[in-house]
């Protein structure tokens, strides 16, 4: 193992040697005989053994050198030393000349800044830009501050002034910095952040306490498609995989409809090339499938008496499953197994008289799982009551009877079950009733509502997504907000070599660091690790999406794998 200092305008090499054996012959020095690679070449390339590094971030590289089937490795620590002057606002009004000079000066605790977001412990896609840094300044007498990126790789600074945020300050990372640090930690242990604040004599400087974030190995994939219910209603898009969108993309509104009714419940087929979206919300239902590829509309109320609520696809693109009880509001409810091009129903599925809602058809098409709601309960289908959860299996053809995964119990309601993309493992909502108040527990944005995860067996034990339900510093410990309609990407993703993840997102009320200007709900993501389901907490904490309009209320991100191609 070796290590080299980086900045900006001073990459570094270092020399690596190879040494060998044939069977029975003595060791001997084979650097220039065998191929040399390296795991990360953007970081840095090898030729001959002399690796030489890039200057744009640092982190942790494999060196190879190869020999037919026979290898060995070394590793290269390329630790990252930069210091950043911010612009526009964060530079006005003019920073020192010598800005690391006032940071010399005496320690003081009573001027040390607070930091409010990102929230402690968070884990972080290396190619989501965007993600804010919110503090509070500590002091009226501070006037510069020095926020720090810091570990074993990476010394990253920042000198700005206060750029007003509430009753605190904002800085966004520039896809500078933000790839100097994303980079140098990708798959990498925890970055520490802090605050300094002092005033341009540096006549006291205070610190933050640290937070820790961190980075996947892996880039996020897949496209995201949410449904913003006001200014006005409509179904947005962004892609994880376009280096140039810069805000999300409108796709569904009133107009592909109707051109009045609100175009809400929306799930998407996994390719991401079909989407079927309700019409009216509650009382209505009205089946409106859309060719996302084409841009065209597939079919719209087919069958006047013949609607449907939150659906979901099958695997390839086929078939997808809804239900429909709101024309009645009680007894039981079947799934019904609808056309993918038609939207005309092919079949239901006998649930023996249980009333389901919320259902979710597995990646690998085998199971159907769906929230069991009271049969006995006289509400709509968005208002599903005293739940629990349940799930069909594939059985040749058809579909097995129905098997209880978490049953009812009173004073809970459990609903909105998403099967993770290994099949192994649901993530799904238990909110707690409080009283007769019925709505504290009717499946609709309950506000207790938190999220558990738990083996897709029968019996198995819920896992409380702990870190996930987190509330962050800004909530001032408030834990019922409204953690709702939890949705995955479609992918597992490396979180390092060792470990696996995969992402969700949810909507919540949760404060979003000092930003005051939320309307209703936003979209938050988390990560888990797979390896942890069913034993102790395999969460991760909860970051704000930063691309979405935070003006509007925002619900139910689906997640296909690619945007398709218009044609």
């Amino acid at each position: 193992t070796a290590t080299v200092m980086v900045s900006p305008s001073n990459p570094a090499t270092q020399q690596f040697q190879a040494f060998g054996a044939l069977a029975g012959g003595a060791e001997q020095d084979i650097t220039n005989t065998v191929s040399w690679s390296t795991d990360r070449p953007a970081l840095a390339t090898t030729t001959g053994g002399l690796a030489t590094t890039s200057s744009f971030a640092g982190g942790q590289v494999v060196i190879r050198a190869q020999s037919g089937a026979v290898s060995g490795t070394a590793r290269l620590l390329i630790k990252f030393t930069t210091t950043n002057l911010a612009d526009g606002p964060g530079a006005n009004p003019p920073l020192p000349t010598a800005i690391a000079t006032p940071f010399a000066g005496t320690v003081d605790p009573a001027r040390a800044p607070e930091l409010v977001y990102p929230n402690n412990g968070v884990l972080l896609p290396p190619n989501l830009n965007g993600v804010e840094v919110h503090f509070r300044a500590g002091s009226p007498a501070n006037t510069l501050f020095e926020i720090g990126f810091q570990n074993d790789a990476t010394d990253v600074r920042v000198y700005t002034r206060c750029v007003p945020l509430a009753d605190g300050c904002l800085y966004q990372p520039t896809p500078t910095v933000w790839q100097q640090i994303a980079e140098t930690n990708r798959g990498g242990g925890a970055v520490k952040v802090s605050v300094r604040g002092t005033d341009d004599a540096g006549t006291g400087v205070g610190g933050s306490g640290v937070t820790n974030i961190q980075f996947s190995k892996d880039d996020v994939r897949g496209a995201l498609y949410y449904w913003t219910t006001s200014k006005p209603s409509a179904i947005l898009r962004w892609d994880f995989g376009s280096t140039t969108q810069t805000k999300a993309e409108e796709v569904i509104t009133p107009a592909a409809g109707d051109g009045k009714t609100c175009v809400g419940c929306h799930a998407i087929s996994r390719d991401g090339k079909k989407m079927v979206a309700t019409l009216g919300g509650q009382n209505d239902g009205r089946v409106l499938l859309w060719d996302l590829g084409g841009k065209r509309r597939m079919a719209f109320d087919p069958v006047p008496q013949q609607r449907s609520q939150f659906e979901s696809w099958n695997p390839d693109g086929s078939e997808f499953v809804g239900m429909y009880t709101d024309d009645r509001k009680a007894g039981p409810s079947n799934l019904i197994i609808f056309d993918g091009t038609t939207a005309l129903k092919k079949s239901e599925i006998d649930l023996g008289g249980l009333r389901a809602d919320h259902p979710d058809w597995s990646p690998d098409g085998a199971r159907i799982v769906f929230t069991s709601a009271d049969p006995g309960g006289a509400f709509t289908d968005q208002k599903p009551e005293r739940a629990g959860l349940a799930f069909v299996e594939r059985n040749g053809v058809g579909w097995s009877a129905p098997t209880t995964l978490l049953p009812a119990v009173a004073g809970k309601n459990r609903f909105y079950p998403a099967i993770a993309p290994n099949n192994a493992f649901i993530v799904f909502n238990e909110s707690t009733c409080a009283g007769t108040n019925v709505e504290s527990c009717d499946g609709d944005a309950d506000p207790s509502a938190q999220m558990f995860a738990m083996p897709l067996v029968p019996g198995a034990s819920p896992t409380p997504l702990a870190n996930a339900n987190r509330p962050g510093l800004a909530d001032k410990g408030e834990t019922n907000l409204m953690t709702s309609y939890p949705k995955w990407s479609p992918f597992v993703f490396q979180l390092n070599e060792e470990h696996q993840i995969m992402w969700a997102t949810v909507s919540s009320t949760r404060k979003y660091g000092l930003r005051q200007d939320t309307a209703g709900m936003s979209l938050w993501m988390f990560a888990i690790d797979p390896s942890g389901v069913g034993a102790a907490d395999p969460s991760f904490p909860a970051f704000c999406l930063p691309f979405q309009d935070l003006k509007t209320s925002n619900h139910i991100a689906q997640w296909t794998t690619s945007v398709p191609v218009v044609q």
